[in-house]
């Protein structure tokens, strides 16, 4: 199958090399070209990436009319200057789009694809860091950052950097084989077992918002998480109505206030979970919970592991 892997202008070096050398090393272990790659830029000149290095195409866009796939590599630091020539790539994707292309984007290239509006409406996936970003820009997307991969209409979308190597197992396993995917797997030593990038989260509070009076509701919640609260006595306690708090919160925030308390929650148990040997009940406990297998179950729904198994993959293992 035919393949255009687009260098965009300052693209990210390791998603463009990761992926050449990954669709090479699958038409080596097949023994023949299940991946015709060509490579890309908007006008066939080189593009600089994130260091200044330069990564030399060998077709401008305007030359390939038909392909089968577009592959776009990501923009994890370079994001934000990048964004405003995105637009420049649309008509082109849009097209070949239309003509039965599949499109698939690694990390932060779901911003370039979402440029075009064929995301309206659909699921897609970024860097989980990114992804309040991505909502302000793209409201019609329904953005879901806990997902590693997002399909949809042929359009699809992957998470953080590290992710690219789970999109490209899985073009791979569609347009060559499961075997084939296994092997590349194996021989490179790529887990192919990922599903999802909400263990990796790392929660920023969203403080910047200008209300006041919700900040601090905030900075009291930080101070007293760990204490039984019930949302309508806190309110109360601000000068709020339960309604007009809620809204307020949600407004400023982007979570109801359960949720925020929720999460709040969760990071100072995961904190725990990596830098103490606290059982977990005794976690449970100083984050506010009682019932330490509820508290098991909501961080498993949150977090995407169990804290056992998160204390594991995270904790410096002593010698």
């Amino acid at each position: 199958m035919h393949l255009t892997l687009l260098f965009a202008d300052q693209c990210s070096a390791a998603s463009a090399t990761t992926a050449l050398e990954l669709l090479t090393a699958a038409n080596l272990f097949a023994g023949e070209p299940v991946f015709d790659v060509v490579t890309a830029s908007l006008d066939g000149k080189p593009v600089r990436t994130l260091r200044g290095q330069t990564l030399q195409p060998e077709a401008a866009l305007a030359d390939i009319t038909h392909t089968d796939l577009v592959l776009i590599p990501g923009f994890l630091f370079t994001l934000r200057e990048a964004l405003p020539g995105f637009g420049r790539y649309s008509a082109w994707l849009r097209q070949r789009h239309a003509q039965g292309a599949v499109l698939a984007t690694m990390c932060t290239a779901t911003f370039l694809l979402a440029e075009t509006g064929l995301l309206a409406g659909t699921r897609a996936t970024t860097h989980w860091a990114f992804a309040d970003l991505f909502r302000k820009r793209y409201p019609d997307v329904r953005m879901d950052e806990r997902e590693t991969l997002c399909e949809d209409n042929r359009l699809i979308t992957s998470g953080g950097a590290t992710a690219a190597m789970d999109l490209l197992l899985h073009l791979i396993r569609r347009h060559g084989s499961l075997e084939l995917a296994q092997k590349c797997s194996r021989y490179l030593l790529i887990d192919n077992a990922r599903s999802e990038q909400s263990v990796y989260v790392m929660w920023s509070m969203p403080k910047s918002h200008g209300d006041a009076d919700i900040l601090r509701v905030q900075n009291w919640l930080e101070e007293h998480y760990d204490q039984p609260l019930s949302i309508d006595e806190l309110a109360p306690r601000f000068g709020f109505g339960v309604r007009n708090f809620m809204r307020r919160f949600k407004e400023a925030t982007g979570y109801t206030p359960l949720s925020y308390l929720q999460t709040l929650r969760i990071e100072k148990a995961k904190h725990l979970l990596e830098g103490t040997r606290m059982s977990l009940d005794s976690i449970t406990f100083k984050v506010g919970y009682e019932d330490s297998n509820s508290f098991r179950r909501l961080f498993q729904q949150r977090v995407g592991l169990l804290p056992a198994a998160y204390r594991k993959k995270f904790q410096p293992q002593t010698a």
